[in-house]
């Protein structure tokens, strides 16, 4: 039987890895993604696995962001420095937030142009070396969200997004960013992720399901799911 979050374990130390890899000077540069999952890798990152890593080869830039200031509790950069950053002994300059708080279309061309411009370039898109990344219910992923697929081979690293059941206004990673990363991993924590997580599995829903259409081109080895174990009855 799997121990607890195992999954987590393993993406943690994959994130070791490449961190502790760079030589010196040199920079890990890590996207990460909103919601609940994340907040597991977080706990290990600044407790367990503190110490392991080598944190001023490290940079932080998000995925997604939420168009809201850095305090509201909707922020995913704001629940990161709470969780994470506060709680790690990061040099200055080395964490890029998306800024919530200004127009999405200004903000989102500001911020491709600013990765752009510290990280590898790639087919006129940066290069990240790791990309970590959630799905929604819905089988949405970094804030693109079914019916937006033109998100998926947009021409440009960031773009606006729209949450089409609240319509919150947001920023989301693109699709040719996401693909060209060194490495992308999607975490997932929870039974409640097993539906969803079936459903954008099979072939057929790549065009369905923006986490289909970028699971089929990197694989189902880029999954990470820690699923609790069923308990027997016996």
């Amino acid at each position: 039987m799997m121990g607890k979050n195992d999954a987590a374990h393993a993406l943690t130390r994959a994130f070791v890895d490449i961190v502790n890899g760079k030589k010196e000077g040199e920079y890990a540069n890590i996207a990460l993604s909103g919601g609940s999952s994340p907040s597991v890798l977080f706990s290990l990152w600044s407790g367990e696995y503190k110490e392991m890593i080598l944190w001023e080869r490290v940079r932080f830039f998000w995925v997604d962001e939420r168009m809201v200031p850095p305090e509201n509790k909707e922020s995913n950069y704001g629940n990161a420095k709470r969780e994470l950053l506060d709680k790690v002994s990061l040099p200055s300059g080395s964490v890029y937030r998306i800024m919530g708080e200004n127009d999405p279309a200004e903000e989102a061309l500001r911020y491709s142009n600013l990765v752009s411009s510290l990280l590898p370039v790639k087919e006129g898109f940066p290069v990240f070396d790791l990309v970590l990344l959630g799905i929604g219910e819905d089988g949405h992923t970094s804030s693109i969200f079914p019916g937006q697929e033109y998100l998926l081979d947009f021409p440009q690293p960031f773009a606006p997004s729209v949450n089409p059941y609240s319509g919150q206004k947001r920023i989301a990673m693109t699709g040719k960013t996401i693909l060209l990363a060194s490495k992308v991993a999607f975490y997932l924590n929870g039974s409640d992720k097993q539906p969803i997580l079936d459903k954008v599995m099979q072939k057929e829903a790549q065009n369905l399901f923006p986490a289909a259409w970028i699971l089929d081109k990197i694989g189902a080895g880029a999954v990470f799911y820690d699923q609790p174990p069923v308990l027997s009855d016996n």
